[in-house]
């Protein structure tokens, strides 16, 4: 699957254990119902990269996972993942990774979040105006700029 590689740096993991998490990853997300496996969509590549950019905290704890399954099938690390604990790391970090490509929001329909204007004379939309309703009591906050 083809997707646009994001300008981040690349995370410290060897090929190895990018190869453990791409087996661990598609006992997660497998290929089904026209969607690619986890593997297939880049969750031990570029994704991944750009999952722990942003969590930099959980790359030592997925080195140990990745450790620990290293040599053990995938179905029977991830059980162990979920008996011994980990497996919220994994769970973290496959599906975040998963859908942080293109190819696969573009799939599903997800454009990402969208602006959804309020406008605040409109008085027919309930859920708009209570989202606007702490704006409006607190009234104005601004300092005039001279002309």
């Amino acid at each position: 699957m083809s997707a646009t590689t994001p300008a981040i740096p690349a995370t410290p993991l060897t090929a190895r254990e990018r190869a453990v998490l791409a087996g661990l990853a598609d006992i997660l997300i497998p290929a089904g119902t026209g969607m690619p496996s986890a593997s297939e969509a880049g969750v031990a590549g570029e994704w991944l990269d750009a999952v722990l950019l942003a969590r930099p905290d959980l790359v030592d704890p997925l080195r140990a996972i990745l450790a620990a399954a290293d040599g053990v099938t995938p179905a029977d690390a991830v059980e162990r993942l979920r008996d011994g604990g980990g497996f919220g790391v994994l769970a973290e970090i496959v599906p975040n990774a998963y859908y942080m490509n293109p190819a696969i929001r573009h799939r599903i329909g997800y454009p990402l979040q969208q602006p959804v204007p309020i406008e605040p004379d409109a008085d027919s939309d309930p859920e708009a105006q209570a989202l606007i309703a702490s704006v409006r009591e607190r009234g104005t906050i601004y300092r005039p700029t001279p002309p």
